[in-house]
This record gives structure tokens, sequence and C-alpha cells, in this order.
């Protein structure tokens, strides 16, 4: 079990899991998961387990820039010929 990490003499703030359900719009399960694959960044155990808030900042901006890029290539897909087009619908 870590404990939190320590910046400029300033401990990074950890919320529990039902709060980071709320900020990120993920099930409870869905964050347990996370941890686990270590999306982020948690310490405690059980009922008193907390997520370091940098985690989930860092993994907001991440996602976000993740999102942006799936926008490029949505848009580089929408300049292929029609054919291309019709056969990735058929995919899908």
């Amino acid at each position: 079990m870590s404990s939190p990490d320590f910046e400029n003499n300033k401990p990074d703030p950890g919320i529990p899991i039902a709060k980071a359900c709320e900020i990120l719009g993920y099930s409870r399960w869905t964050i347990e998961r996370m941890i686990r694959r270590g999306e982020l960044k948690a310490y405690g155990e059980g009922k008193k387990k907390r997520i370091h808030l940098s985690s989930i900042l860092q993994y907001q901006h991440s996602s976000r820039a993740g999102q942006s890029s799936e926008n490029e290539a949505v848009k580089a897909v929408g300049k292929v010929s029609k054919r291309h087009r019709k056969a990735l619908s058929i995919l899908e």
C-alpha cells in the first residue's frame, strides 16, 4: 500500500471513489478496473481507498487529447473514397 505523493511539501489530496465516479462519469466498477490497470493511482484499502486528485486530472487531460485525435481520424476517413467509406460502414 503506498501513501500519497508529496510535491513541494503539499500532499496530493485523495478523493473517495464515489467522488471520482461523479467527476469522470464512470461507474464504481469501472473506476476499480482503471485502478487495477494502473490508469488511476490510489492508496488505501477497501472502503477507505482514495484516488490521487492529480491522477484524475491527468486522466481527464489524456482522455481529452485522445478525443481530439479521434476527431482528426474521423475527418481523415471522411476524405477517403465513397467505396472505402461503404466498406467501413459494413465493418461497423
